[in-house]
């Protein structure tokens, strides 16, 4: 890997001419130099790339690129550097599928297995909707790759997804009843649904009718991770204290691996809602709000919100719809006021996450019409009177099963606090009455906690802004002793996966290894439930048989739910 990036910053270094900000295009009237000091940190030549496109009324008013392309060859970036992008491809699919759609080549209510009859048969069709709106059911394969023991970087190509879902025996849920937030095998699967139809393949589909036509010419799918790009964006991770090093953690197949350029983003934007004969309509239909089959609108606090494959929210008050990823050194992030029709690009290959820079220079031209503080003033939210001993009976352990997330809730010098446990830690909770408390956090989005209950038992209900509620439900906090947790010790197999899990006993604390994936340290929240530190092994629950000897566990994510491991050895 890394000769190829050598090999692209020496073909590259002829441009050192250019300057540092790249071939820059810009509207007179915009405040550029106001935009240029918000990125004066990639000024100097020891700053990894990026690039940054804005937008008023489908125009470009700024486009720009900073940093260096290559920090060992010190190669500036330009508007025409290469950088993988990440979520921002997920649209690229939809836009494919519902350009078929609108030929008349599919329906979005055909069955998938039409097209692609190897996959699983669950007696209830998963149609192309449902895998549009992640409602289809089908097993997450980064979990499923993490399950069976692949590494965390290695590429998933369509075949092997495929395979991994073959004989998935049943859906995580019927297709369309439910959402999976994470559910990313259906965009595979849509993929492949274009090749089936188109008789292309998928890269090709894209290069020819999407990418060609509107002139994106530094845009390609990459389905061979040793094809070299010649204008590429060596991706890195920094130290924290102003080194970097190359992160080359990039699946670099599948259906995120699409490289573009800012130049080329910025393009696809000012043109794929042009007034152009069939463009315009489609550009509606990527906007569709996606649904469960009974209509009900899918409200996720930060997952797809439309068939782009972007999510509506708000900022400060004002509709937003974006999108935002990350791969090993690369980041990417698109922001969307449709009111204003405002639009920012950002692509990076030495941050996390880079939004932080496409808002502030969207707010260039957003300011004025935000309706609210940056961030919020909780001095000034009218605080309901709780006595101590109802905020009492809010406090506890609690569990969601929906998500295999747990969280306490703490009183603390008359102050209720939030902790979800692996995340957001003592978050202060404000009354406003009802059982209803709102979450302190920096910035403008509004989280909300309500309490209730019945015979049934207490229950919190999670949410932001108007979002469906993640549920959870209250239990008493549980601990096992050392000799307690013997009994779910001994080696577990999947079938489906042809993969084992040792689980034993470490100091006290209950592991579950493998030696492809590394040991998951799990901790009880229930009888037989227990929640790992790593993502992909986030919840299970163990199975009893004949004698309450435990025979099995099951995985419980949100992207794989219910797949089962059988316990193969005779201890007990």
């Amino acid at each position: 890997m890394s000769d190829t990036f050598k090999l692209a910053g020496i073909m590259l270094a002829g441009l050192l001419f250019l300057q540092h900000a790249g071939a820059a295009q810009a509207d007179a009237a915009f405040p550029q130099a106001q935009a240029d000091r918000i990125f004066e940190e990639f000024g100097a030549q020891d700053k990894p790339a990026i690039a940054i496109a804005l937008l008023k009324n489908k125009q470009i008013v700024y486009l720009k690129a900073f940093g260096q392309e290559n920090l060992e060859h010190k190669v500036p970036a330009t508007i025409d550097t290469q950088f993988q992008i990440d979520a921002l491809a997920w649209e690229f699919i939809a836009f494919a599928v519902l350009q078929l759609q609108s030929q008349g080549k599919l329906g979005l209510d055909d069955d998938a297995r039409k097209y692609l009859p190897q996959l699983p048969d669950f007696g209830k069709k998963i149609t192309v909707a449902h895998l549009l709106s992640s409602t289809d059911g089908l097993y997450g394969y980064q979990v499923l790759k993490a399950l069976a023991g692949w590494q965390p970087g290695q590429a998933g190509q369509a075949p092997d997804v495929m395979r991994l879902i073959r004989y998935q025996a049943a859906p995580n849920f019927e297709p369309g009843t439910a959402f999976s937030p994470g559910g990313d095998t259906r965009l595979f699967v849509l993929t492949q649904i274009v090749e089936a139809v188109s008789g292309l393949s998928f890269a090709d589909y894209c290069k020819q009718h999407i990418f060609i036509p509107i002139g994106m010419s530094g845009t390609v799918f990459v389905s061979d991770p040793s094809r070299p790009l010649t204008r590429l964006a060596v991706p890195y991770r920094g130290d924290g204290k102003g080194a970097y090093r190359p992160d080359y953690n990039v699946a670099p197949a599948g259906p995120a691996a699409l490289y573009s350029t800012i130049r080329d983003m910025a393009t696809w934007r000012s043109k794929h809602a042009a007034h152009e004969p069939g463009r315009e309509a489609l550009s509606v239909k990527l906007d569709t709000p996606i649904r469960l089959d009974n209509g009900k609108l899918i409200r996720d606090m930060s997952s797809i919100s439309t068939f782009a494959q972007q999510h509506v929210g708000k900022e400060r008050g004002i509709a937003k719809i974006y999108q935002a990823g990350s791969a090993g050194g690369y980041a990417s992030s698109l922001f969307h006021f449709p009111e204003q029709d405002v639009t920012v690009i950002t692509l990076s290959s030495g941050l996390a996450y880079n939004g932080s820079y496409g808002m502030r220079t969207a707010s260039l031209l957003m300011e004025s019409h935000y309706a609210e503080p940056v961030t919020i003033d909780y001095a000034s939210i009218p605080r309901a009177e709780v006595s101590t001993g109802q905020l009492e009976q809010y406090a506890g352990s609690y569990w969601s099963v929906e998500r295999a997330l747990a969280a306490r809730i703490h009183l603390k010098a008359g102050v209720l606090h939030y902790t979800r446990t692996g995340g957001t830690a003592d978050r202060t909770l404000t009354p406003l009455g009802d059982g209803l408390f709102q979450m302190q956090i920096e910035g403008d989005d509004a989280y909300f906690i309500k309490f209730s209950g019945d015979e049934n038992g207490r229950r919190m209900a999670f949410s932001m802004s108007g979002s469906d509620p993640v549920i959870f439900e209250a239990h008493a906090p549980l601990s096992y002793a050392a000799d307690e947790l013997k009994q779910f010790a001994g080696l577990y197999h999947s079938e489906l996966l042809n993969s084992s899990f040792a689980l034993r006993i470490n100091n006290g604390v209950l592991v579950a290894d493998n030696l492809r994936t590394g040991p998951v340290n799990m901790t009880a929240v229930k009888p037989d439930i227990f929640i790992g530190d790593k993502s992909f092994l986030g919840g299970i629950v163990f199975i009893r048989g004949q004698g309450q000897r435990v025979t099995a566990f099951e995985v419980m994510v949100d992207e794989v739910r219910k797949l089962r491991f059988s316990r193969i050895d005779e201890k007990s």
